[in-house]
Parts: structure tokens; C-alpha cells; sequence
């Protein structure tokens, strides 16, 4: 089955809630199990960092309902590919949140990746929690 693998950040909204967050993680979880997509989040307080995979037609449909949703904007796609594997399989959506320094956030992430997640997708992950935390500029 040929799956789609989409790596793409974004700036919270100034006055997004602990509210509006847990929100956003509840329906992800809820409509990516619906549409079979798996994936993380990651939220620093101002950016997310989301990693999302499945059946592309599912992925394109749900990047344009990210691009409407107001609690976000300047939504940019880092990284999109074909993938033969799932590097998340058992999580619908998983939150991870994070300081917004990058050697905190990196920690945190290493803590909560399962060790079966390929290096590559590691290095993804880690390079984007470099441009969120604003340690690089691409």
C-alpha cells in the first residue's frame, strides 16, 4: 500500500487555550482513526510541528481542512513523500508538548518516539524542532 508521509509546521493562534488544545488533539485522534491517519504533533507554546501519514487522498484532505482552521496559520509543508511503512502506526494522533528551547523540546520528543521510529523520521522531527524553537532558518 503506497502511504503518504506529510511533515508541515505552523503558528498557534496568540490567545489559543489549554482548552483549544486539548480540543485539537481530542478530534484529531477521533477523525484520524475515521480517515486512517496516524501521526504526531508537537506543540511549543507557538508552533506546531505535525508528521502525518496515510492514503494520499486522506492526507491532501486533511491539510486542506488544517489550511481553514483559525486556531492556526502559515501553515508550510517541510516535507512530503511516498513511505512503504507507517512510522507511527499504533498512534492516531499523538500530542507531544515541549519548551519552546530546542535541547528541552528535543529531549522530550526523544522520550516519547517509540525506538522503531526510523532515523530519518527522528532527524525530520529533530530538524523541524530546530526551526520552531527558532535555532535555524530554512
Amino acid at each position: 500500500m503506497d502511504l503518504k508521509s506529510l511533515t508541515y509546521t505552523s503558528r498557534a493562534k496568540l490567545d489559543l487555550s489549554a482548552d483549544d488544545l486539548h480540543d485539537i488533539h481530542r478530534i484529531a485522534r477521533e477523525l484520524n482513526s475515521i480517515d486512517g491517519i496516524t501521526g504526531l504533533l508537537v506543540f511549543n507554546g507557538t508552533h506546531f510541528l505535525q508528521i502525518i501519514e496515510g492514503a494520499e487522498a486522506a492526507i491532501d484532505d486533511l491539510v486542506a481542512r488544517l489550511r481553514r482552521d483559525p486556531r492556526h496559520s502559515g501553515l508550510e509543508v517541510r516535507d512530503e513523500r511516498k513511505v512503504e511503512a507507517r512510522s507511527f502506526p499504533d498512534w492516531s494522533m499523538e500530542l507531544v508538548r515541549v519548551n519552546a528551547g530546542y535541547f528541552e523540546a528535543r529531549e522530550a520528543i526523544q522520550d516519547r518516539v517509540p525506538p522503531s521510529v526510523a532515523e530519518d523520521v527522528r532527524d525530520r522531527l529533530y530538524r523541524m524542532t530546530e526551526l520552531i524553537s527558532g535555532t535555524i532558518q530554512l
